[in-house]
């Protein structure tokens, strides 16, 4: 089992109890981390050589460096994957600036988490007199450091991927199924759940969750194929769904409607065979 994790669970204590723990983990670093930036520091002025151009699919190509982690104090073995995209990093920034909005508030509220400090005492000047109470006001020179320095880089560590493309797909199907699971509706029609009880809601809960099982191996094994790669998991649903098979009683048999070439793909690739 590999467990993928967002940004947000991020922390020392919980990539510690992972590893004491023995299990297979992906997770993405939150940007900010002055460990994290150490690394990047290291490859920042050559990731971006041709040598480290990598192909993820047809549409999108990224700079990738991959390097070997040791993680606290007992050196446990990881994987750091680094990813650069410059058009992305005025996305990034922007991500950052909310991030850096949310510090500020919890810290005017009164609402310090602890896994936050780091950011408070590097991104904010927070000042506090008996006269004036609490003051707190961004750190625009740093914000300006990390803008020009660190924007459009991201970063995954795992104990579990040495490949980095591998790593970066893994870690993005997560996002599809939290969607999915978020988004519980009847089957491609948008209908609203109408459970009427506690108990038909787990066993509904269950049986997606299934069925996001299901979703996941559709989309790897697509992704596979050369041919396949650009449908998605609907779009393949949906060319499967006018093949029907009729079976009648007695000596008459069955009757197979007529496939068509992408239906025969279909099966190749899910190693599908129909019986005349």
């Amino acid at each position: 089992m590999n467990f993928v994790l967002d940004r947000g669970f991020y922390s020392e204590q919980n990539i510690d109890d992972l590893f004491e723990r023995h299990h297979k983990f992906t997770i993405a670093l939150p940007s900010g981390r002055k460990w994290v930036e150490n690394i990047i520091d290291k490859y920042a002025d050559t990731i971006q050589s041709p040598v480290n151009y990598r192909k993820i699919d047809d549409v999108e190509s990224l700079f990738i460096k991959t390097v070997l982690h040791k993680w606290g104090k007992s050196s446990k073995r990881s994987y750091m994957h680094i990813y650069f995209n410059d058009r992305q990093a005025a996305t990034e920034f922007d991500r950052f600036t909310n991030e850096m909005l949310q510090y500020k508030e919890e810290v005017d509220s009164g609402k310090r988490l602890k896994e936050h400090e780091e950011y408070y005492q590097r991104y904010l000047t927070i000042k506090e007199t008996p006269k004036r109470g609490l003051k707190v006001s961004f750190n625009d020179e740093e914000i300006r450091k990390n803008r020009k320095r660190y924007a459009g880089f991201f970063c995954i560590l795992s104990n579990a991927i040495k490949d980095p493309i591998t790593a970066l797909r893994v870690y993005r199907a997560k996002d599809v199924v939290e969607n999915s699971f978020d988004d519980l509706k009847n089957t491609l029609d948008m209908k609203r759940l109408r459970i009427h009880s506690s108990a038909a809601m787990d066993a509904r809960l269950f049986l997606q969750f299934l069925a996001l099982i299901y979703i996941c191996r559709i989309r790897n094994i697509i992704q596979e194929d050369e041919v396949l790669r650009n449908l998605t998991v609907r779009e393949v649903m949906e060319d499967m769904e006018t093949l029907v098979q009729i079976k009648y009683s007695h000596r008459y048999g069955q009757l197979l409607t007529e496939t068509n070439p992408i239906q025969r793909k279909i099966m190749e690739a899910f190693g599908v065979t129909l019986l005349a």
